[in-house]
């Protein structure tokens, strides 16, 4: 039996290792068969990688990488500009004469600085703005946003003015930025002056203010038909400004512009143009309203109860006045003309009037 037993289990391993080296030689052939496709794939992958890097790197044209980068900016710079043209930023400088236009969702506006003042109380500065609004809503509210600082630098004459130009970077690194909400209401075919309060340390960051106008409110005012032409409404005209004034009448809108104010035995002469954007001529009209000296600035009155009172005693002073025409008025032009104030020069500063048209005529059809 001892005997037996040994040669039993030998015979049963004898036959086991018989079965069992052809599935171990089967495993190793199929271990080898995925190395070889794992190194296949592996090295597929990679010359895939480096397709797709030299691709990107370099396009059919020869360009770098970078330089298509730039010309994916340029392009992108160039829609968000065209996105923007709504609401359109607007510069203004201390020494600018006359206005500048102010583009906004709701139209175009006329924009004059006419000054700028210390705050003593807040430490900044109260910037003092006249908006004109030649639109046919009055704008109720409206934000203005933006950013000051110094006057832009010089660039050479090869050299240009866009946001990649390291000088033009640098420049407006140093920009404050501000908002100013205001809730004054901009009366249509008018002028209508206001403050706006900026953190400045000094007037060199005021050099240059640029923002643009957002309209958060407005109405569309309509003319009612039991009106009997008091439609009219008044403008305010400084006569010593460089810039032309809106005068809101029945007929539409009309520009008026004083360019001389001249001293007579009669009163005061103001020789001044008349913009006439219409097809009709005016072969009568006058100018109906009030004169008086400059309106008093904010900056010379200590308080706010000062300034009130010194507006007060201005408004009481004004003086009626009524003035024809003394030529017509063409179409599509600016015409020549000049009206009589009764009053000295030196108190005919300023006007509270409007433009009353008593006959206006059309050109002839052509046959």
């Amino acid at each position: 039996m001892r005997v037996f037993l040994p040669l039993l289990l030998g015979t049963i391993l004898s036959g086991c290792n018989e079965d069992l080296q052809p599935r171990v030689d089967r495993l190793e052939a199929e271990l080898r068969a995925i190395r070889s496709d794992t190194r296949d794939t592996v090295e597929e992958l990679k010359n895939r990688v480096i397709a797709a890097e030299t691709k990107v790197g370099v396009s059919g044209d020869g360009k770098s990488l970078d330089e298509r980068i730039g010309v994916l900016e340029d392009s992108f710079s160039e829609v968000l500009e065209m996105k923007s043209r709504d609401n359109e930023m607007v510069y203004l400088r201390t020494n600018l004469q006359g206005h500048a236009p102010l583009l906004t969702d709701h139209g175009t506006f006329l924009v004059r600085m006419e000054g700028l003042d210390l705050n003593v109380a807040t430490g900044g500065y109260t910037v003092h703005l006249n908006i004109g609004n030649p639109q046919a809503i009055a704008v109720q509210q409206f934000t203005l946003r933006g950013d000051h600082g110094g006057g832009t630098p010089e660039l050479a004459d090869d050299e240009d003015y866009n946001l990649r130009n390291e000088k033009i970077q640098a420049w407006q690194k140093t920009l404050k930025p501000f908002e100013a909400r205001v809730a004054k209401v901009l009366e249509p075919f008018s002028w209508t002056p206001f403050d706006i309060e900026i953190a400045a340390d000094d007037r060199d960051q005021l050099e240059m203010i640029r923002f643009s106008m957002i309209v958060e409110n407005a109405q569309l005012n309509r003319q009612s038909g039991s009106d009997n032409g008091t439609t009219n409404r008044f403008s305010h005209i400084q006569v010593d400004a460089k810039s032309a004034s809106v005068l809101k009448t029945d007929y539409g809108a009309f520009l008026i512009a004083i360019k001389n104010a001249e001293k007579t035995d009669l009163g005061t002469k103001l020789q001044l143009e008349i913009g006439n954007p219409y097809g009709f001529t005016l072969n009568q009209c006058r100018l109906i309203g009030d004169y008086g000296a400059a309106i008093p600035l904010r900056a010379d009155s200590a308080t706010e109860e000062e300034y009130g009172e010194r507006m007060q005693v201005w408004s009481e002073s004004l003086q009626p006045f009524e003035s024809m025409i003394s030529s017509e008025i063409s179409n599509f032009r600016w015409s020549k003309s000049t009206i009589l104030i009764p009053g000295p020069i030196e108190n005919v500063k300023f006007l509270r009037c409007q433009l009353r048209i008593e006959d206006v005529t059309l050109p002839a059809a052509v046959k």
